[in-house]
């Protein structure tokens, strides 16, 4: 008896070892593995993604050059690509202080593909009808304006 009800507790130990928790609540957003399906011990993709869809967020990438005119708090607003009449109000988030590599390029022939970005996170206050995890936006940030050329007098002696 006492065999049997270690076996069951074992098999029942290894249950839990083989379900997955999320560690936050949230839905599921995409599914890359099925049922049966090998999956290398450290995988390069992502097998699940799951997210909070309640309020959605928006990374803008702010270039390296831009970064100097950028405030924390700063008001900005959105337009989601293709519908340039439906604009979003954002409300500022936070900064990720470290500056990264650019990854989506845009295939502009003058771009340069050596540009670091500072990441600053927006929620999205107005409605978000047609606006889905995943999708570009076009963001307009209100800027610091340039300061202005200060002229120094100075005698040469």
């Amino acid at each position: 008896i006492a065999q049997a009800k270690a076996q069951i507790a074992q098999t029942q130990t290894e249950i839990e070892r083989s379900l997955v928790r999320a560690p936050v609540d949230g839905e599921v957003l995409q599914v890359s593995v099925r049922p049966g399906e090998f999956v290398a011990a450290p995988s390069e993709k992502s097998l699940i993604v799951l997210g909070d869809i309640h309020q959605p967020h928006v990374r803008v990438d702010i270039d390296e050059h831009d970064i100097p005119r950028f405030r924390p708090g700063t008001k900005a607003k959105a337009l989601v690509r293709g519908e340039g009449q439906h604009e979003m109000a954002l409300s500022f988030v936070r900064v990720e202080p470290y500056v990264i590599p650019k990854r989506s390029l845009t295939g502009d022939n003058t771009e340069r593909v050596d540009t670091r970005v500072l990441q600053v996170i927006y929620a999205l206050d107005s409605d978000r009808q047609s606006v889905y995890v995943g999708q570009q936006m076009d963001v307009f940030i209100d800027a610091k304006p340039p300061a202005p050329a200060v002229a120094l007098n100075k005698e040469l002696k």
